[in-house]
């Protein structure tokens, strides 16, 4: 039989515990939930490229994927070899494929953003004239959740794969 001293101190041990653990819930669970979630949820981007201009002068098309988390927003992109480069979307309109520039484009429910040909996509503008095929060209992604992100991007030949050309 416990005596009645180790039964209130494991009372009180359990009851620490308990506060604590309700505390750090009310706090939205920092410390314990959240650095998974932040790891989870932040921006990854795989196959990145750009199909490079057919005539000079002419803009480039950048294509990626990009995995976050639902509701964030692709919101800017930058590039040193490049002057400006724009969010584009595509959609039919009336039987006729529309190009658009966008202020933004969000990741949808499924946590995938795509930028292919044919569809959404980044207008690389006033690219480097020497950027030659095979080259690895610097993109800077921001997020509309603060996240920032840098990839390469592999320059392709005009003919590349896909939907439209510029």
């Amino acid at each position: 039989m416990r005596s009645k001293t180790s039964s209130r101190g494991f009372g009180l041990a359990a009851f620490g515990v308990a506060a604590a653990l309700l505390g750090l819930a009310l706090a939205g669970g920092t410390g314990l939930v959240r650095p998974a979630m932040a790891q989870a949820s932040a921006p990854k981007v795989a196959g990145a490229w750009v199909r490079l201009p057919a005539a000079t002068g002419r803009p480039a098309a950048g294509y990626l994927e990009i995995t976050a988390a639902p509701g964030d927003a692709l919101v800017a992109v930058s590039s040193p070899r490049a002057g400006r480069v724009e969010l584009h979307s595509m959609s039919m309109v009336d039987g006729v494929m529309r190009m658009r520039a966008e202020s933004r484009l969000a990741v949808p429910a499924a946590g995938r953003l795509s930028l292919a040909p044919g569809g959404n996509h980044l207008m690389l503008f006033d690219l480097a004239a020497d950027v030659k095929p095979g080259e690895r060209i610097p993109l800077k992604l921001r997020f509309a959740s603060g996240s920032e992100l840098s990839v390469s991007a592999e320059a392709r030949t005009p003919g590349s794969a896909g939907g439209h050309s510029h």
